[in-house]
């Protein structure tokens, strides 16, 4: 599964190419993922193409979007209004087909009211009150790490079930409720790593 979201990507990059048909030779070359692997993750999913053919690219993309569940639009909240939630909230609020932008919450008085798109950044004392009124699928987290784990405590209560996580705070408190990482520092970490592992460090 974690697979399918660099899949649709790239094939998502293929359509805009003009590219009708894929075959898993083509899609693994661009990815660096073996060709074999890709049948396998597709068949998994019952998802099959023809020999010497390969896959039409709009039934392929379909197929792929389906297993990841983008063929449901879900709700969204922004909570911090900040550099990041401010791109992310352009970003969504440029395109409501999968992800649209409900709510938005932040604690400066000089960013609250501020309008993306129909969505006007509101107070966050009316965070609950607001969930309770429109209720999202996802809440994106995006204030500082030291307000993090209170303010997430208060999306799980208001009955939020899935945080996607800027900061860098541990969420991990939570039964049932899905938390997916976006921590920088975490992937530069990883890179440094590897840099170390291969190349000595000139001085």
């Amino acid at each position: 599964m974690e697979r399918m979201p660099r899949y649709l990507m790239q094939l998502y990059r293929f359509k805009t190419a003009g590219i009708e048909q894929v075959s898993s030779q083509m899609l693994g070359d661009s990815l660096r993922v073996k060709d074999t692997q890709i049948r396998k993750d597709l068949s998994y999913f019952g998802v099959f193409g023809k020999a010497r053919y390969g896959y039409n690219i709009d039934f392929l993309i379909d197929a792929v979007e389906k297993i990841l569940g983008l063929n449901h639009q879900y709700r969204v909240a922004i909570v911090g209004f900040g550099r990041i939630g401010r791109a992310l909230a352009h970003y969504h609020g440029s395109d409501c087909h999968n992800f649209c932008v409900q709510l938005i919450f932040d604690t400066d008085p000089a960013v609250i009211g501020e309008a993306v798109g129909a969505v006007r950044v509101e107070p966050m004392d009316q965070l609950e009150q607001r969930l309770a009124a429109q209720p999202v699928d996802i809440a994106v987290l995006t204030v500082p790490e030291e307000v993090a784990v209170e303010v997430a405590d208060r999306l799980v209560q208001a009955g939020v079930r899935a945080i996607y996580n800027f900061t860098a705070a541990e969420l991990h408190r939570y039964r049932d409720v899905f938390i997916e990482n976006a921590q920088i520092a975490y992937g530069m970490f990883k890179l440094a790593h590897r840099i170390a592992g291969y190349w000595p460090r000139k001085r």
